[in-house]
């Protein structure tokens, strides 16, 4: 009889492990379909691939991108609250112009329930795009409603991102990337050995025609032990990038608790071990990374207890000689400021041997502003550095919490496409994006929420783009092989990029904030035009010069080719 009862309370222990796991997995929902809240409210319960999948073959799989053909399935609850039966439509529209809805589905809300909608969207019938999904409630347009928006992927909007196939580039594997799109363009990381979710990561960075990947190398991981390198899962995540044709971008970094206390190194012996730790490190990975002497030592968050420019330089000369000595063509990027602190690198560049040691000088241009305020910065900051590269080696703007630069989901995206023309512009040629993934789900932290994509808090089978990831791919797979041919003057307010490549010429345009109207002589009757997130035009340019009105999203205008 114990052994009945053991295996009774076995079992019941398993179903309930199961159906927390469902749970966690969000296959078994909060709410299922039946009595109404007290509320109204729509929610998105499932949106996935069924059919024949092209690119992950889990069925079980939460993701709203798809390669065009494959079905999209969507499952959404509508509680209706009313004593009366609700008539329901689901719409799609471009992102691009959300006026242009088609519906996709429609049915009856029943009165007092929580109704499941279900149905399917055979992507091929669809062009290349970011869509948005609404829901019409007999007039109420809506998407995740109240009271379900505790978490910044329960406040995303519901998207359909229909992909046209990979960017493809292909890119040097060694020095410094040519200003050529996208070579120089990235993304931070935070993982090493990468886990099967994380491997999805990387697959999806590739596609979205990403080149490389920032990550701190960790100097307390690899060395565990004093004279001992343990560089095993940065291995695993090169080889995983090597794979992808992705360069790792390696931050030579933090203290080490066998070294002056854990601190930045201040020592002859810290800064010499610290020396042998980033030469171990180029021996390994050779030309193939990108290397950077440490992150943000100008504020205290990084170089503890207060920022020192002497101790910092030392400490670069010290590792950007190591890296030189074991791999000669590697690249060395210093000192990644936080901001762009021009007076910070103009005393680090009056103390000798820094410049002369690095390859390239690396800012991390965050603000509260628009991107193009940057243009100004780095105007100063090419004056203080006699001429040296510059580079951005990290930066983004968040879509939640409590920092100064704030914006919403939107503007991230027009923000981080903004941010890699306008770098295009002012010539420098690496632009890393902070961040990959959101590092949580809060609403109130702003670290939580820089991502491209959703954070994967809710199991490996959760993977959400969002619009600025859209944005980038895009741009990547409309410019790839491009190069910036200068700017155009258009007007107060209004940027105009001209890009030469494989194949016509084209004109990126956009404005720093609001609409204006512009006239640009394209030498045809007609050209195309390709919105942000991929809606693409034919308009009239009547006497050869094309009018039309552009706003903080950039557009790309394809010239015609020249006889």
């Amino acid at each position: 009889m114990r052994v009945l009862w053991l295996v009774a309370i076995a079992a019941i222990a398993a179903a309930l492990a199961a159906y927390l796991a469902l749970r966690t997995a969000g296959v078994l929902g909060p709410r299922a379909a039946g009595r109404a809240e007290r509320k109204f409210f729509v929610r998105l319960f499932y949106e996935g691939c069924r059919g024949s999948p092209l690119l992950y073959s889990d069925p079980l799989m939460r993701r709203n991108f798809f390669e065009r053909g494959e079905v999209a399935a969507f499952e959404i609850d509508v509680s209706n609250p009313e004593d009366r039966d609700l008539k329901v439509a689901f719409f799609l529209a471009p992102a691009d112009d959300p006026s242009r809805l088609v519906k996709v589905h429609e049915g009856v809300a029943r009165a007092g329930s929580v109704t499941r909608f279900s149905f399917e969207v055979d992507t091929s019938q669809l062009a290349p795009a970011l869509y948005l999904l609404v829901a019409e409630v007999e007039g109420r347009f809506s998407s995740n409603t109240e009271p379900f928006r505790s978490t910044n992927l329960e406040s995303y909007p519901w998207l359909l991102a229909v992909l046209g196939g990979p960017a493809r580039w292909e890119a040097p594997s060694e020095g410094l990337p040519r200003l050529v799109v996208p070579e120089g363009l990235g993304v931070n990381i935070h993982f090493v050995a990468p886990s099967p979710a994380e491997e999805r990561d990387l697959d999806m960075i590739a596609y979205a025609g990403f080149k490389l990947v920032r990550m701190d190398l960790f100097w307390h991981l690899v060395e565990r032990e004093r004279g001992s390198y343990d560089l095993s899962g940065y291995r695993a995540l090169t080889e995983a990038l090597r794979r992808r044709g992705l360069r790792p971008l390696y931050i030579l970094d933090y203290g080490n608790p066998h070294y002056d206390d854990g601190l930045p190194p201040r020592s002859g012996e810290g800064r010499s071990a610290f020396a042998r730790f980033a030469r171990k490190a180029a021996e390994e990975f050779g030309p193939y990374a990108l290397w950077e002497i440490w992150n943000e030592p100008n504020i205290a968050a990084f170089w503890k207890p207060q920022p020192n420019v002497a101790d910092y330089v030392e400490l670069a000369k010290a590792a950007a000689a190591a890296v030189k000595a074991a791999c000669p063509s590697c690249v060395v990027l210093a000192p990644a400021t936080s901001g762009v602190d021009v007076d910070f690198i103009s005393r680090a560049a009056s103390l000798v041997g820094l410049l002369d040691w690095i390859d390239a000088v690396s800012v991390h241009p965050y603000r509260d502003s628009s991107p193009e305020t940057a243009l100004g910065d780095y105007e100063r900051l090419r004056a203080a550095v006699r001429g040296k590269v510059v580079v951005a080696s990290e930066w983004g703007y968040p879509t939640a919490g409590r920092y100064g630069n704030v914006v919403d989901v939107w503007r991230q995206a027009q923000h981080a496409a903004r941010i890699y023309l306008v770098n295009l512009m002012a010539g420098l040629p690496v632009t890393i994006i902070y961040d990959w993934k959101d590092d949580g789900l809060s609403l109130e932290d702003s670290e939580h929420n820089f991502g491209l994509v959703s954070h994967h808090v809710r199991g490996p089978e959760w993977f959400l783009v969002k619009p600025a990831w859209y944005a980038l791919y895009n741009l990547n797979k409309r410019l790839a092989g491009f190069t910036p041919a200068g700017r155009l003057e258009l007007g107060p307010g209004v940027y105009a990029l001209r890009l030469e490549g494989p194949g016509p010429p084209k004109i990126a345009l956009w404005t720093e904030g609001g609409e204006r109207g512009v006239e640009l002589s394209v030498g045809a009757e007609r050209v195309k035009l390709a919105r942000l997130f991929g809606l693409e035009e034919e308009l009239e340019a009547p006497g050869g010069v094309l009018r039309l009105r552009v706003s903080g999203s950039p557009v790309i205008v394809e010239l015609p080719a020249q006889p």
